[in-house]
């Protein structure tokens, strides 16, 4: 039996992942799940891969070769299509990147994914006959566009023959989808985008419904019959898109939301019935799904057949975005268990932040990730109750800390995320300094270890270290002040993560660790007596950073 590990999954892997979901592992034992928090500001836990946040949307986590990848669309770039990305981890916890599943740059796959569609809601499924795993997108019609790999994260490689759908008539469009294999059958849910119910009204712009079909035994196309899932004829019925498939004893189980484009909450659909011909019954189990939308959900089965299965639901969380526009790097996302009823009908979502819930299921076989943001001489912490801020250039920030060894400070890292190709522009300067109340006396000059410029051409819409390198063999020791200085030289804001480490207020003499903030041309005294220093202290807070001594 392995030892306990505690640890955060949810929004906070993300690039950002969000409401604050944690998860107890005991190798093949139970797991608990403390639940998400429902509101965008209360603090993330947010597991990094190297100290990136993971950028994914529409993306999925699924079983793929012995162990856990998540997969999904990037946005980093600020593009429609930026790639899709894979990351692995033993036990949901620990993410390692795998880089792009496919090169995104070639001419061929920028003119398929600039298509309808944009290559979006990318689901990967295993075929055993052919040992080949099969990569669907959503890049505009007839049907979907696939990719094949001997590898479940990377090497895809684009088939000629798209895949059919059973039904599309003129004027419609298969919009968002899922693929999943059932029993060693594979099964395809798409909703059907009908543009000929297009007209002047605000809205909704379109009528959407699902269809669920049996795939090809090869996975690479649809055979038989699409069943209309359709139990009422309503508009939730009709404005239903991103399902996803699983089955839970007799009962086949698709998940959408309604029509919603990046929305900051939607409503969560399920749909239930003994076969993919119906009759479907129908639930609304979360009327804005905790701020997101959501985007699938992962079968853990039970340790060596032993128990039931675990469903574990995952949400975008766009409403945690700091940054503007439907598509974003810099987003959260929301996992919670799955409950049901005894009639097999699914338990409301408990977006409330004191519920928990636990599961069991065996560690996945890919090795943990490593680097110099984990391990790191010091840090705030790879996994900790971040949140993302935009407060750059409205305010200049000086984390600072006490290095705990003496040698050569090789490198200094901090998250940063911004829009791309604007006016932004971001001057660092690594330091040395003697005492907290340095910050709050005039002239006083610090020791320059180090500095480095970010201008446009080097932001990202996701939350990446920006890694700083101090030349010169910079000897520190311990105990030696050091800090890192962040600021704003123009109006586009600049995106970071802080943690509220909740441990009350800050002390001149005795605190090792402090944010400093300090408001645009605020370099005087002010007060009524002309005695307020400039600078005031984030008591408890710290921006996410790292630094390694050797």
């Amino acid at each position: 039996m392995l030892e306990p590990l505690v640890f955060p999954v949810g929004a906070c892997v993300l690039g950002l992942a969000c409401l604050r979901p944690t998860i107890t592992i005991l190798g093949d034992a139970e797991s608990h799940f403390p639940a998400n928090r429902p509101r965008p500001d209360l603090p993330p836990q947010i597991p990094t891969p190297n100290g990136n946040a993971i950028d994914s949307t529409s993306g999925k986590i699924d079983i793929l070769g012995g162990t856990y990848v998540w997969y999904g669309l990037n946005f980093g770039c600020g593009e429609a299509f930026c790639g899709i990305s894979s990351w692995s981890s033993p036990d949901l916890h620990n993410w390692k990147s795998n880089g792009f599943l496919f090169d995104p740059n070639t001419t061929s796959i920028s003119t398929l994914c600039a298509e309808s569609g944009n290559c979006g809601r990318p689901h990967i499924i295993y075929n055993e006959v052919t040992r080949e795993y099969v990569l669907w997108v959503n890049a505009g019609s007839p049907g979907y566009v696939l990719f094949t790999s001997r590898s479940p994260t990377s090497g895809y490689t684009q088939l000629i023959d798209r895949a059919l759908i059973g039904t599309q008539p003129p004027g419609t469009q298969g919009g968002d989808f899922s693929v999943a294999v059932i029993d060693g059958i594979g099964y395809l849910a798409y909703s059907l985008i009908d543009f000929t119910t297009v007209g002047a009204s605000i809205w909704p712009p379109f009528n959407q419904s699902i269809y669920m079909q049996q795939l090809a035994p090869d996975f690479l196309n649809t055979t038989g019959e699409a069943y209309h899932v359709l139990p009422t004829d309503d508009l939730v019925n009709y404005e239903a898109e991103s399902p996803d498939i699983f089955k839970r004893g007799e009962y086949f189980y698709i998940t959408a939301s309604n029509t919603c484009g990046f929305c900051t909450g939607t409503v969560l659909v399920v749909y239930r019935s003994k076969s993919i011909r119906g009759p479907w019954e129908r639930q609304i189990v979360s009327g804005y799904t905790c701020g997101g939308q959501t985007t699938g959900v992962l079968n853990l089965p039970a340790p060596y057949g032993k128990g039931m299965a675990t469903y574990l639901h995952q949400a975008d969380l766009f409403s945690t975005a700091p940054l503007t526009g439907i598509r974003t790097g810099a987003h959260g996302h929301q996992f919670q268990v799955l409950d049901f009823n005894t009639d097999s009908s699914v338990v409301d979502l408990d977006c409330s932040e004191d519920r928990t819930f636990s599961a069991s299921f065996l560690r996945g076989n890919t090795s943990n990730p490593s680097g110099n943001a984990i391990f790191a001489t010091d840090s705030s912490g790879e996994l900790a109750a971040y949140t993302q801020e935009c407060g750059i250039p409205t305010n200049a920030l000086y984390q600072t800390w006490q290095s705990s060894s003496t040698g050569v400070l090789r490198e200094v890292g901090f998250n940063l995320a911004g829009a791309p190709r604007t006016d932004a522009a971001l001057a660092v300067t690594v330091f040395r300094f003697q005492e907290n109340a340095d910050f709050f006396t005039p002239h006083y000059v610090w020791e320059t270890l180090a500095t480095a410029t970010y201008g446009a051409a080097n932001l990202s819409q996701a939350l990446e270290v920006r890694r700083i390198t101090v030349g010169g063999n910079t000897t520190v020791r311990a105990g030696d002040r050091l800090g890192i200085a962040l600021t704003g030289s123009e109006v586009t804001p600049l995106c970071y993560l802080v943690r509220d480490k909740g441990q009350g207020g800050f002390n001149i003499k005795t605190s090792t660790r402090a944010l400093f903030t300090q408001g645009p041309g605020q370099v005087s005294f002010r007060g009524k007596n002309g005695n307020v220093p400039p600078m005031k202290v984030e008591a408890g807070k710290e921006i996410k950073w790292y630094a390694t001594v050797e």
